[in-house]
């Protein structure tokens, strides 16, 4: 009977005959949305990006009406395209003022996208919209 092949050593041999993937573009930032829950405090932040190779970093930092910083979030080689957060406001909210998102997608200390959003700090229902 012929000795069969270790399952584990086919597998590492096929990824190592894998193509190394590339990209016709570095990603950027598709869409990016900003929704504040009923209370104020917190907000619901959604970030679309477009097809990746090598995995990003994406950094929102939330600005408030005086243009201090109010809540930041960093994260590291994102793997999905599409991110769905919460950010908790680390001062009172001010109902009805000027605030701002700035999200920074980059890679190996390199930025390929940024935007800025501005809103209204008030209550809109996403279901609504």
């Amino acid at each position: 009977m012929p000795e069969l092949e270790d399952p584990i050593e086919i597998y590492r041999r096929s990824l190592a005959d894998l193509p190394a993937p590339v990209e016709a573009h570095p990603p950027v930032i598709q869409r990016a949305e900003v929704w504040p829950y009923p209370e104020l405090t917190r907000l619901w932040v959604r970030v679309e990006i477009s097809p990746f190779a090598a995995f990003p970093n994406l950094a929102l930092r939330l600005l408030g009406p005086d243009d201090v910083v109010v809540a930041t979030m960093f994260m590291v080689e994102i793997r999905d395209a599409y991110q769905s957060v919460t950010l908790h406001l680390r001062q009172p909210p001010r109902p009805g003022e000027k605030y701002a998102l700035e999200i920074e997608l980059a890679r190996d200390e390199v930025e390929l996208d940024a935007r800025r959003l501005e809103f209204a700090l008030v209550f809109r229902d996403p279901q609504a919209a």
